[in-house]
Order: structure tokens, then sequence, then C-alpha cells
């Protein structure tokens, strides 16, 4: 029997019991859909989670340790750092300097364009800014710009106003001279937490699209903010009389968001860092890196990285990889949703049997019929499975279609739902691979369920199906 004749006898038995049909393909919509929607939720889940967390970048810290009240934590320090870099596992290596001196900071934030009267947001910067090396965030937006700026020779004089003709630059009280503002770079962390928590409470404009919110408010030139050094935010905070005799400000400018800067508060150019812990706390202070970041060439050698770096000598520690847990975590509970899915799926390829079973039983005059004309044992296997085929391929493209439209409705109902970190525009991402996978899946599931039944129809004697009651 030849394919074109095979297969209008198939379409039409399958026209002609369609409510046969129709149940055998219920169970695959709904395991394929499951299937689909789970694997779309749990793309999506990992590719927000892992920008934010990344698994192939470690954080090198000292641990604290003292005795009798003296202070014992190594020092995180040049030589450290080149030796993590002689490390051929090691493809960037950045140095993290906290800055320790005591500052608050002040931002001005308008509601609309046309704000005459901006909100004044206070937060605090001493111990919540890192500085690091311009070079490790070559690339990001702006990035010409973040650079250690005070070396710049010839620096104007401010006006008879005290300001300055270039928005980019602010005038220094200490030498009447126009500055460069402090570049910065905040991370998508902290501004997930503006959005969800401070934003709303104090009916203060989202932070969307940076670009268009840059743009809506003025340019980048208008995301300038002032750090005075001397102050704190925090409530019983001490500041010791050399520093409040040092009490001066300078302004930084907002550059971009990268998750390369530092999760919560403020990333600038090490080098001014090191000049602020210089001048108001000593040399120590400008010596002394905080951590260490350690990207990964191969993401697969953290755990022997991990232990090289708290083996002897060195006796360090790392902070907690979020990224690595999460992706732990993503992967155990998506097998066990698509382990769900793949289970309804299978019982469904079983209803499928019974029901080709019930067929071939009701079908086995006409199965004796097609014999006694010429169709061999292969025709009869071939038809039965090209049925159970068109029913993968009809359940599958539906529970593909359903999978959608329940992603539809879960975006929307999440959407209505309270804000939070991180929360994206849609919790799902479907890729052309999974759709073909769903249907690649529906399809051989549907002819694993036709298998038997065709192995036995095909094994009927045409005599006995034609003299059979």
């Amino acid at each position: 029997m030849n394919f074109g004749v095979m297969a209008r006898m198939v379409v039409g038995n399958v026209a002609r019991s369609k409510r046969h049909f129709i149940l055998s393909a219920f169970g695959i919509v709904i395991g394929i859909a499951a299937f689909v929607f789970f694997l779309g939720l749990s793309e999506k889940v990992e590719n927000v989670l892992l920008a934010i967390f990344p698994i192939d970048r470690v954080e090198v810290i000292a641990p604290h340790t003292s005795l009798m009240g003296k202070d014992l934590t190594k020092k995180l320090d040049d030589r450290i750092v080149d030796e993590i870099r002689a490390r051929p596992d090691a493809r960037e290596v950045v140095p993290r300097m906290a800055m320790v001196v005591p500052a608050a900071g002040k931002a001005y934030i308008k509601r609309s364009p046309d704000d005459q009267n901006p909100q004044q947001v206070d937060f605090e910067v001493g111990g919540f800014c890192d500085g690091i090396d311009p070079g490790y965030v070559a690339g990001e937006t702006r990035s010409e710009l973040f650079r250690y700026w005070e070396d710049q020779p010839d620096k104007l004089p401010c006006d008879a106003k005290k300001k300055c003709t270039d928005e980019n630059y602010y005038c220094d009280q200490r030498d009447n001279l126009c500055h460069h503002r402090v570049p910065v770079y905040v991370s998508r962390a902290l501004i997930e937490i503006y959005n969800s928590q401070f934003a709303s409470s104090r009916d203060l404009p989202r932070i969307g699209d940076f670009e268009a919110w840059l743009v809506n408010r003025g340019g980048l030139g208008r995301m300038r903010f002032y750090i005075h050094f001397g102050e704190s935010m925090i409530p019983g905070t001490v500041i010791p009389k050399e520093i409040l005799d040092k009490k001066r400000s300078v302004e930084g400018v907002l550059l971009g968001i990268t998750n390369k800067a530092t999760p919560i508060g403020l990333t600038i150019p090490i080098q001014y860092v090191r000049e602020w812990n210089r001048e108001f706390l000593g040399d120590q202070a400008a010596t002394n890196y905080s951590s260490i970041v350690v990207v990964l060439e191969d993401k697969e050698k953290m755990g022997e990285f991990i232990s090289w770096v708290e083996a002897e000598p060195r006796k360090l520690t790392t902070k907690d990889q979020l990224g690595s847990g999460f992706a732990a975590a993503i992967a155990v509970i998506s097998w066990i949703l698509l382990v769900i899915a793949i289970v309804i799926v299978t019982i469904s390829s079983i209803n499928i049997a019974h029901n080709f079973f019930m067929q071939i039983s009701d079908r086995r005059r006409e199965i004796g019929i097609l014999r006694a004309v010429g169709a061999t044992r292969s025709d009869i296997r071939r038809i039965i499975l090209g049925e159970a085929a068109v029913i993968g391929i009809i359940g599958g493209m539906l529970g593909i279609l359903l999978a959608w439209l329940l992603s539809l409705g879960a975006d929307y109902w999440a959407g209505r739902g309270a804000d939070f970190p991180f929360k994206p525009d849609s919790f799902f991402d479907f890729h052309w691979w999974m759709l073909l996978l769903g249907l690649a899946v529906s399809i051989l599931f549907c002819v694993l369920g036709g298998l038997l039944p065709a192995w036995r129809a095909a094994k009927i004697p045409p005599a006995q199906a034609l003299t059979q009651q």
C-alpha cells in the first residue's frame, strides 16, 4: 500500500471516529500543556535569577577573627589578588574596596518632567559604597564615563554663582574649581527594591526602562545626587571628631544599571574610595580590600576554586553562592514539574491504548476486508500507528496552544497581584525548541500507546475477522 493511499485512509478513519479520537486526545492535550507550561516557566525563572546571581562568579572575603579583643582578621591585599590571578581558571579578578567613611547621600527625584518640587530621598553611603576597577564594567552603558576624574589637569574655575557651565561638573567649595561628578553604577537588585518597596510607599515614580526614565527626567546630567562625608542616616552613629573636622560634600551622577555593581549600594571607581578612605581614616584603610570578585573560565570548577580559597595557607572564605543555590533549586523543581507532566502524558498513552483496543474490536470486519484485498500485516500496523500519530499531532498542537493561553492568564493574574523585587513582565519564556519538543513528546507517547493495539490488529486472521458476527 503506497503512502498516499494510506494517508487518505488514516485521515478518513480519524474523521469518521471523532468521538473516539477526542477521548483519546484529551489527556494528551492536558499533559503536553503542562509539559510546555512548566518548561517555559522554569526557563524564565532561571534566566531572571541567574542573570542577577551568576553561577560563574564568586566573591572572596576574609573571615572575621579576633583574640582577646584584638582583630586578627586576615587582610585582602594586592599579594592575594596576584595569587588568585595566577590561577589558570580565573578569567577576571576584581578587588573591591568598601568605603568605610561615615557618609550620607541625598537625591532628588522628579515625579514628572515638569515637577518643580522633586522628592528628596535620603540614603546611607558609608558602608554601602564599593569601589572597583573601571575596566570591570567595560561595555556597560556609558562605561566610558566610569573613570577617575580627579587626575584631570587644569580644572576650570567656578563662575560667580558657584556654578559650572558643563552640567557634568559641580563646583567644589574647597578650591572653587569645577570637578567632574563622581560616576556611579547601581545594581538591578537595588532598583527592584526601590520600585517594589520604596517608590510605592512614597508616591515616587518607578524606574522602568532606564534610558526612557532618564530622558523623561531631563537626561543623564539631571540624575545627580550628593554625598556628605561626616554624616550618617543610621541613628546612634558616633562620628569621630577628626572626621567631623573634615566634613565636605561631593556630587555624583548615575550612569546606569549593571549586575556587576554591589547588590545594595553604590559602585564607583576604586580610586575615589581609596582617596576618601585615606583622607578620613589613614593609609591602612586605603590598602585593604573588602572582597575580591573572581569570574571563572568554567563554572563547573567553582567547587575546586572554593576549596583552594579555604585551604591553608590562605584560609579565606566566600560569600554565599546564591547563584549556585538557585540553580540547584530551579533544576530540582523543574524536574519535579516535568515528571508530573510526563506522568500525565503516560497515563494518557495508556488511555489511548485502551481506546484503540476497543476500536479494533469494533473494526475487525474492516481489518479482515483490508487483509482480504491485499493489505499486509505491516500495512495494518502502519494504519493504526498513523491514526495514533494524528492524535499526537493534533493533541500536541492543542496542548501547546493551551499552555500559551494559561501563561497569558497567569501573567495577567500576577500583574494584578502585589509587586515584589525582580518581578518580570512575563513569567514565561517560550522558545521554538520547547514547542517542537512538546509536539515530539505528544507524537511519541501516542505512537507508543498505539503499538500494542496495532500489533494485535495485524495478527487477526482475515477469515476469522470476516466470519465473526
